[in-house]
């Protein structure tokens, strides 16, 4: 992370600024310590600049993960075969830019004292590519989305990736976090898709 800046030095107006100041702030003071108006003055940008690019402090926190999210999402949507599949193959794709080095958010969440606030904006950020993978499932499968037989198994797996993250974030030496996906959730989905389908 840059080395902190003093309060209203000028700086690129973007996204990336904005979110690097936010992610400072939230290092050294604490989430919840931290308001709009101070990113606003650490980034040396007025409070609706901020607004302009984040809903509010929480997006700060998710703009590495969002990202992952949609690339997701994206390899489900564009990939074809077997819909299982493409949903492991397409979260291994999605943390493939990490490596071996977690997003600041997901590494550093219990010292910016940010865990609770990325747990809670998880559902609403995750719906649209559980969608997504249930509509897959059930174009494959010849049922309804919302059907447990297409909705039940995306859930699981995509939770499961998401544990798998967490733990691999605190872990000091760790492996790609591609690995650490794949080593987590190619069993549940093989596993899930051997109870649907057993074999004759």
């Amino acid at each position: 992370m840059a080395a902190s800046r003093g309060p209203g030095r000028p700086r690129a107006s973007s996204a990336a600024t904005i979110h690097e100041a936010a992610l400072e702030l939230f290092l050294e003071r604490g989430y919840d310590a931290v308001s709009v108006d101070d990113i606003a003055r650490r980034a040396g940008v007025s409070r609706g600049t901020v607004f302009s690019y984040c809903d509010s402090k929480a997006d700060a926190l998710w703009v590495g993960l969002d990202a992952a999210i949609e690339r997701a999402g994206d390899a489900i949507a564009e990939g074809s075969g077997d819909a299982l599949q493409r949903l492991v193959d397409a979260l291994v794709h999605a943390v493939g830019p990490w490596g071996a080095t977690p997003p600041t958010a997901l590494r550093d969440a219990q010292a910016m004292g940010a865990a609770e606030a990325l747990r809670d904006g998880a559902p609403a950020r995750l719906q649209p590519l559980l969608d997504r993978a249930a509509l897959a499932l059930a174009l494959e499968r010849d049922a309804l989305p919302e059907s447990a037989d297409a909705a039940v198994a995306p859930v699981t797996i995509i939770a499961a990736a998401c544990a798998a993250l967490v733990a691999w974030a605190r872990t000091p030496a760790r492996p790609p976090a591609a690995e650490a996906v794949r080593a987590t959730i190619a069993p549940i989905a093989s596993a899930s898709r051997t109870r649907d389908h057993p074999a004759s």
